[in-house]
């Protein structure tokens, strides 16, 4: 009888071994189960984040050019010798004289516009026509530039030259 008893306690303490074994194990098992499972989880929203933003690049790869437009209608960055420049060209090629000018930078009155604006102050000389043709060139100009007002005055004279003071807008962004 003493034989079935070691034989039943050795196997007793074996399913006691394999019990205190193998159940950390199988527990450590469904951890690792449930952690592959979130980052097999997490790798396919990176992956979908990913092809997000390939897709975003192809578009914006698409509507470069229409990108390259808008910023050049609204600047990024506050370049008042390109403003400048370009009033200046635009008086030249339209016939009046562009006789003292100044540019300002000014912030915008509230937090919502992403634009901040220079203020324009022209004084120009020449005729009407001219005047009127300027003011084709400024509105057909890619840059956006908005006139506020339009002062004119009687030359010097009989002549037919006029003096005309000039205020407007043209916007960077912020």
């Amino acid at each position: 009888m003493n034989k079935n008893y070691t034989g039943a306690g050795l196997i007793a303490v074996a399913i006691i071994l394999f019990w205190a074994l193998t159940l950390p194990l199988y527990n450590r098992i469904s951890d690792l189960d449930a952690a592959i499972k979130e980052r097999e989880d997490l790798l396919n929203s990176r992956n979908a984040i990913i092809a997000n933003i390939k897709a975003l690049n192809k578009e914006y790869q698409k509507r470069i050019s229409d990108i390259t437009k808008i910023s050049a209608i609204v600047p990024s960055k506050k370049s008042v010798a390109e403003a400048l420049s370009a009033l200046n060209d635009m008086s030249t090629r339209n016939g009046v004289v562009l006789t003292n000018s100044s540019i300002t930078g000014q912030k915008a009155n509230d937090n919502i516009n992403p634009y901040e604006l220079l203020a324009l102050d022209m004084n120009l000389n020449g005729s009407y026509i001219a005047l009127t043709s300027f003011l084709k060139a400024l509105e057909s100009n890619l840059r956006l530039i908005d006139i506020a007002s339009i002062d004119a005055a009687a030359g010097s004279g009989n002549s037919k030259v006029l003096n005309f003071v000039v205020k407007g807008n043209a916007y960077y962004l912020k």
